[in-house]
């Protein structure tokens, strides 16, 4: 009976541990803590077990609607895809000496090996970000499940470290209803040392 108890609690409790958090509108720390960003609105912090440390996640609306994604200053070497070594595709990994365009490739990669077939880049210019100069990419994109999508990311190298911001959603309403919000949250974004 006791064995019983302890599975069924187990059962019961586990799906309770991938809890999201809210964030409510306040200064809030990103990724290392090397990020600080300020929503105008409440978000709900994703859960982001096997995550590296410099990455974080948030979404208004769950994260099949619209998401945020944050790069807090990862280093060389590193691709923005957790994967096995020996996958047959490999995400690009992170260079520091990156042009503009080997930056779009790196966010591109990141969707061809999770399946994207379709991917289109619809602007890249660049944008202030951290207190300097950073790259704005705006693209769609059409995973397997049929609903096109839309993505914004704002991306500067710092110090030999990416830093990126990146919003996606399906592209019908979330994306749109969430882009204003998403642009706040880059507008406040501050490097913390």
């Amino acid at each position: 009976m006791k064995n019983f108890l302890f599975v069924f609690a187990v059962l019961f409790l586990l799906p309770g541990c991938a809890t999201y958090r809210l964030v409510e509108p306040e200064p809030a720390a990103v990724g290392d803590g090397s990020l600080t960003v300020t929503p105008t609105r409440a978000w709900n912090a994703m859960p982001m077990y096997g995550a590296p440390e410099w990455e974080d996640g948030w979404t208004r609306n769950g994260p099949l609607l619209d998401s945020v994604q944050f790069i807090t200053g990862m280093p060389e070497g590193k691709a923005l895809l957790k994967q096995r070594r020996k996958a047959d595709q490999q995400a690009t990994a992170f260079r520091a000496d990156m042009t503009p365009t080997d930056l779009v490739s790196l966010i591109e990669s990141t969707y061809r090996v999770r399946g994207v077939t379709v991917f289109t880049v619809e602007s890249l210019a660049p944008e202030p970000f951290l207190g300097g100069t950073g790259l704005k990419l705006r693209y769609a994109y059409a995973p397997d499940d049929g609903i096109s999508r839309k993505g914004s990311a704002v991306m500067r190298v710092i110090d030999a470290k990416l830093y990126l911001m990146k919003l996606d959603g399906v592209s019908s309403h979330y994306f749109d209803a969430v882009l204003p919000e998403f642009e706040e949250l880059v507008a406040s974004a501050r490097q913390e040392n």
